[in-house]
C-alpha cells in the first residue's frame, strides 16, 4: 500500500530501494521475501509482522525449502533491526477474539495504527470501515483489538485464552436431558 498526501506524491509503480516506511506483513513469508526485503531502509523502515507462516506455493516446488519461523524472522531482523521490528500472533489472536482469521489484517492494522506508524488516523480508517459497509461493528472491533494488542499484549492474550477456553458442559439431571 502506498499513502502520499497527493497523488502527484505517488510517482512509479514500485517502492524503490530503501523506499519502505513500513512493512506491514500480515503474510510472514512474503514479508520476509526478496523483494520486500530490497525496500527496506534500516535506519527507517519499521516491520510489524504477523507470526503465522501460511505454506506456499514454493513448498509444493520445492519441498526442502525451510520455512520456519527462525527462517523468517531472521532477515526481517538483521534488515530493519530487533528494536524496529515488531512480530505479533495476530491469526491466532484475531480468529480466537473475533471468531474468523478473516479479522487477522484489520487487527494488523489496528496494530500499527497503535504504534503511530501509519500516516492516518482513527478517525479516517473507522470511516473507511463504515464507507465499505460490511461487517462494520466487527471491523471496528477488530481494530480495536489490534490496537490494545500494540498497547497491552498480555491483556489481549488473556482475552483470547477466554475466548477458547470452552465452559463446562452441565451435566444432565437425568436421562431425558441426557437424550435431549
Amino acid at each position: 500500500v502506498r499513502i502520499a498526501p497527493s497523488p502527484d506524491a505517488l510517482l512509479g509503480q514500485r517502492i524503490a530501494a530503501g523506499g519502505t516506511d513500513l512493512v506491514l506483513g500480515c503474510d510472514m513469508v512474503v514479508a520476509a521475501s526478496g523483494p520486500v526485503l530490497a525496500t527496506v531502509d534500516p535506519g527507517r523502515t519499521r516491520a510489524v509482522v504477523n507470526t503465522r507462516l501460511e505454506p506456499t506455493s514454493a513448498n509444493v516446488i520445492d519441498p526442502d525449502l525451510e520455512v520456519s519461523a527462525d527462517s523468517m524472522t531472521g532477515p526481517l531482523v538483521a534488515a530493519v533491526g530487533a528494536e524496529r521490528a515488531d512480530f505479533v500472533e495476530a491469526t491466532r489472536l484475531a480468529t480466537a477474539l473475533m471468531g474468523d482469521s478473516i479479522a487477522t489484517n484489520l487487527f494488523m492494522v489496528g496494530f500499527a495504527l497503535q504504534k503511530a506508524l501509519l500516516p492516518l488516523s482513527l478517525a479516517a480508517i473507522e470511516r473507511a470501515i463504515e464507507l465499505n459497509g460490511v461487517a462494520v461493528e466487527a471491523n471496528k472491533a477488530t481494530l480495536e483489538w489490534g490496537r490494545l494488542a500494540a498497547h497491552d499484549p498480555p491483556q489481549v492474550e488473556r482475552a483470547a485464552d477466554a475466548a477458547v477456553t470452552p465452559a463446562a458442559p452441565a451435566r444432565p439431571a437425568g436421562l431425558p436431558e441426557l437424550v435431549e
